[in-house]
């Protein structure tokens, strides 16, 4: 095998990235675009170690599982990394994302069951944030800093495709970043990150789209606005700039699972680890009732965000705390350390004196909320040295593109 030569593959499966993987002359090979079961002429791009990185060159046969993208940018912005392969033929491939973790771990891969995913394919996403270019304001070209000229965004609302293309179309202020939130009653805040004055902006915006609450100018880093919104029957209000699932009809399927888990044993105290805004600890919180629960964040602002959606709910039984996740047990009284853990950090996972932190305390249960399959096998792996794998579910928060959540139950061995 040469770089620039041409071959023929069979594509025997399809990763998360949407890369088609085959076999040369014995070598694994890549190649982006490509489905199961389809065959074509590839050029060779490079070659590593253990594999090799082709371009299609002309597909010879085509998979019953190709699409025509619904989107024009598809190809060019590299978020919607599966925009050409049917929804089902993605959950799949998350599903054996999932196994393939699993798998490299150790841990029981067969386990792991279909992927949970919403009806909704496309105008699911409730954030956009575009950046500006000589053409105005578009997403930016796979793998740079470069911005593309904006033609829509099929993941997300029209409103906010609309908001874009008015925005670059009229009079606006020279900015950094546009950054478009939408909430579940269709209601709509635009956030610019401009020192510029954005008064004639928000009214002509405000005129055109019916739809649009607030137009805030981002002022370091903050604007001082909130957004908000109803997520399984609690009322929650964010800072505009503090995180929030952007796909809230499948982050509703995620927080059922979490609740059906919770359901397993009965328990008297639980706590809800990397918190955010609370959400998570505040639903289980209204679920089950006769039970006490603490949530520990170590971003202020979402703690105090957390408080207030408590309060405004009317949940007292959770207490919201500020601190490194790890330091749970420091905050919690030691009469009610809890059976329950929940925990929901960040892409690299739990820490490792996270992971030290759960072994020594050995909840009976603990439910994982995780973005990243490679360091949830990696923590998996560690907490079953004291716990049983009960159940593994992939859960599809960002259809047409190649990431995956996921939702692990393990229960303390006896």
């Amino acid at each position: 095998m040469e770089i620039n030569g041409i071959y023929t593959i069979e594509i025997t499966d399809v990763n998360e990235n949407g890369a088609g993987f085959g076999k040369i002359d014995g070598m694994a090979v890549f190649v982006p675009g490509l489905l199961t079961g389809e065959t074509a002429e590839v050029s060779i791009t490079s070659i590593e170690k253990n594999y090799a990185m082709g371009e299609c060159v002309r597909r010879l046969t085509d998979s019953p599982d190709r699409i025509e993208p619904v989107c024009p940018s598809a190809s060019v912005c590299g978020g919607c990394t599966l925009a050409h392969i049917t929804y089902e033929a993605e959950n799949r491939i998350k599903q054996n994302s999932v196994k393939s973790a699993f798998r490299r771990a150790g841990l029981p891969f067969e386990m792991v069951e279909d992927t949970v995913h919403g009806e909704q394919r496309t105008g699911y996403r409730n954030k956009l944030g575009v950046h500006p270019s000589e053409s105005g304001f578009g997403l930016y070209r796979s793998s740079t800093n470069e911005a593309i000229p904006f033609d829509g965004c099929a993941i997300c609302p029209d409103v906010m495709s609309g908001i874009v293309k008015f925005t670059n179309e009229n009079p606006h202020p020279q900015a950094d970043e546009l950054f478009i939130r939408t909430v579940s009653d269709g209601g709509v805040t635009v956030s610019i990150d401009t020192d510029e004055d954005i008064s004639d902006y928000k009214t002509a915006l405000m005129r055109e789209f019916p739809e649009v609450r607030n137009v805030l100018a981002i002022r370091n880093g903050r604007t001082g606005g909130v957004i908000r919104d109803e997520i399984c029957s609690v009322s929650m209000e964010f800072s505009t700039e503090a995180f929030r699932q952007v796909n809230s009809e499948a982050f509703a399927l995620l927080l059922n699972l979490v609740h059906t888990m919770a359901e397993s044993k009965p328990f008297r105290y639980g706590a809800d680890l990397y918190c955010g805004s609370g959400i998570i600890g505040l639903t289980l919180a209204k679920r089950f009732p006769e039970s006490q629960f603490y949530g520990i964040e170590i971003n202020t602002d979402a703690v105090r965000d957390a408080k207030k959606n408590a309060a405004a709910n009317g949940i007292g039984n959770i207490r919201f705390f500020c601190g490194d996740a790890a330091s749970f047990r420091e905050k919690i009284p030691k009469k009610e350390l809890p059976q329950l853990v929940v925990v929901d950090p960040p892409r690299a996972g739990l820490s490792p004196s996270m992971r030290k932190g759960l072994l020594a305390l050995m909840p009976e249960t603990v439910i994982y909320v995780s973005c990243n399959p490679q360091t949830l096998a990696r923590d998996v792996k560690t907490l079953s040295e004291q716990y049983d794998v009960m159940r593994v579910v992939p859960v599809n928060m960002f259809p047409m593109t190649r990431h995956c959540e996921c939702v692990v139950m393990l229960e303390r061995r006896v």
